[in-house]
């Protein structure tokens, strides 16, 4: 009987040291993962702080790329890309979700017709009731009404190359925040489906005829369209919640596409823009340029399954 219990003893105190050296273990992992974090959350702002030094601008086109800008609000950003000379004027499209002038008008009295005006002076490409949702079918394009006819014969030898939403949002005020989500993440897929179909509408009638074909005028463009006509599908909104929850990567992943870099978005670089809200001229609660925002750079994705297990989305700047 006393040996038993002695073997009894012996397996009590094995455990208890094995418990002691899991939690032992436990700890080091916790403080070897603090002093990672805080490792990474120091690279993080010397990035941010050299990017804000160098003031390095993060424009991703070029200035004879082609450029789609849907969701505009009073025109200012459209104007800003004009008058920084990031895409010349006859290479930009410019697109709002409200119906008519007289709509734009009424909803940014003090800002609207200045921005509309500059944009036809310097013969921008302006429409009005286009949903980026439903690109195709808002812009009537067809077999009779083409591309080409909706913009001029220019544009038979161009690909369009990117398609730009800034900031997103339903134009909705819904307190329920899980079902605000749900909306914006509708919100956000559906755009992504609706460029995809804009850009094979497009780009497959300039590609197949190759003779023709120019993707630019320079080098700088030849990888800007993919064999398949796809282009580069560009996003800007908020960070943080409930923005961070639209989950917007695993929609692109969703739709075939793949992040292909991200960066801050620089109100600086664009001085002439001043983002409204949705149904009128009014600033949002905090003034959006105290506020971090992030750039999204979507491509149709090239890399096969497993790769994509292994792959990591590319951030030229971290938050």
């Amino acid at each position: 009987m006393a040996k038993h219990s002695k073997g009894k003893g012996l397996r009590a105190s094995l455990k208890i040291y094995q418990a002691a050296e899991r939690l032992r273990a436990l700890e080091k992992k916790k403080e070897k993962n603090t002093i990672r974090k805080g490792q990474r959350g120091k690279s993080v702002k010397r990035n941010q702080e050299s990017q804000r030094r160098n003031n390095v601008p993060f424009v991703p086109f070029h200035r004879n790329s082609t450029l789609l800008l849907v969701g505009e609000g009073d025109f200012s950003f459209a104007r800003s890309v004009i008058e920084q000379n990031y895409v010349l004027a006859e290479n930009l499209i410019v697109t709002s979700y409200d119906d008519s002038i007289e709509e734009l008008n009424a909803k940014y009295p003090n800002s609207f017709q200045e921005n509309y005006q500059f944009l036809i002076s310097e013969g921008v490409a302006v429409f009005v009731g286009i949903d980026a949702t439903n690109l195709i079918k808002t812009f009537k394009l067809s077999k009779k009404n083409t591309w080409n006819k909706l913009l001029g014969h220019d544009w038979s030898n161009k690909c369009l190359e990117n398609i730009m939403f800034n900031f997103p949002h339903t134009g909705k005020g819904i307190k329920d925040q899980a079902r605000n989500i749900r909306d914006h993440q509708t919100l956000v897929d559906e755009f992504f489906r609706s460029c995809k179909e804009l850009f094979q509408n497009v780009n497959s009638k300039v590609i197949s005829n190759k003779s023709h074909y120019i993707r630019g005028y320079n080098d700088e463009s030849q990888n800007s369209v993919s064999s398949e006509g796809f282009g580069t599908i560009l996003l800007t909104i908020f960070a943080g919640e409930p923005y961070d929850s639209w989950r917007i990567k695993t929609l692109a992943k969703g739709n075939g596409l793949q992040l292909e870099r991200s960066n801050r978005f620089q109100w600086e670089i664009y001085p002439s823009y001043h983002h409204r809200r949705t149904n009128s001229e009014q600033e949002t609660t905090k003034p959006a340029k105290e506020r971090e925002a992030r750039m999204y750079v979507f491509k149709k994705s090239e890399i096969g399954e497993e790769e994509k297990k292994t792959s990591k989305d590319r951030d030229e700047e971290k938050l």
